[in-house]
C-alpha cells in the first residue's frame, strides 16, 4: 500500500506584512502616548485646582478666627485683603515664633498671613492670589481679572493663578486668576472704615 505524500507548503511572514504590523502598532502607541500626555496635563491642573481651592479655605478659616474686635478697624482692609504678588518673604513672620514672644493678636495676624502668602507662592508654579471684595472679578470680555476689586457687598473673593499649559502645549502665565473663590461666612464685620 502505497502512502499518500502530503506535503504543505509552509507559509511565513513576508517582511512587508511585518512591516505594515510594525507601523501599525507604532500608530497605536502615539495615539495612546498622547492620550497619556493630555491625562497628565489634566491631572496637572486638576491638583493645582485642589491646591488651590484648598488654600482659599484656609485663608476664610484664618479670617473667621480673628474677630473684628482683636484687629483695629482701621487695618481691617489692609490686614485681610492682599496681594500676595506685592508681599514680600515671610521672615518676619518668625518675629511671632517660639514661646519667648509675645505677639499682639495684629502682629499675629500679620504673621499669619506671610506665612498663607508664602504657602501660595510655594505650592502652586508661579502662585499668586489675591483677596478683596469684589462683586464682578471679571473684565467685559469675561475673563477673570486681578486687581480692579469694587469693594462692594459683604463677599470676599480669593482670586488664585498659577503657571499651566494650554491643550496646545502654550505656557499660561498668572497674568489672570485660574479660581475665584468666595469665602463664605460673617464678613460684614470686615469692611473698610
Amino acid at each position: 500500500m502505497k502512502m499518500p505524500c502530503v506535503l504543505q507548503a509552509q507559509r511565513g511572514l513576508s517582511l512587508v506584512e511585518v512591516l505594515v504590523a510594525l507601523v501599525i502598532f507604532a500608530f497605536a502607541l502615539l495615539g495612546a502616548a498622547g492620550l497619556q500626555i493630555s491625562t497628565l496635563k489634566s491631572n496637572q491642573f486638576t491638583t493645582a485646582s485642589a491646591t488651590a481651592a484648598s488654600l482659599a479655605r484656609e485663608y476664610g478659616e484664618l479670617m473667621q478666627s480673628y474677630p473684628s474686635s482683636s484687629v483695629s478697624s482701621s487695618s481691617v482692609t489692609s490686614s485681610f485683603f492682599i496681594d500676595t504678588s506685592t508681599m514680600g518673604t515671610a521672615t518676619a513672620a518668625s518675629a511671632c515664633n517660639g514661646a519667648s514672644t509675645t505677639c499682639d493678636p495684629s502682629q499675629l495676624l500679620g504673621a499669619e498671613i506671610r506665612d498663607w502668602s508664602e504657602r501660595v507662592k510655594v505650592a502652586l508654579p508661579g502662585g499668586r492670589a489675591e483677596v478683596c471684595r469684589d462683586s464682578d472679578p471679571r473684565d467685559s470680555d469675561g475673563n477673570l481679572q486681578w486687581g480692579n476689586c469694587n469693594g462692594d457687598g459683604d463677599l470676599v473673593v480669593v482670586k488664585v493663578g498659577w503657571f499651566a499649559k494650554s491643550d496646545k502645549g502654550e505656557v499660561l502665565g498668572n497674568t489672570r486668576p485660574r479660581l475665584v473663590l468666595p469665602l463664605m461666612g460673617n464678613f460684614k464685620d470686615y469692611k473698610a472704615p
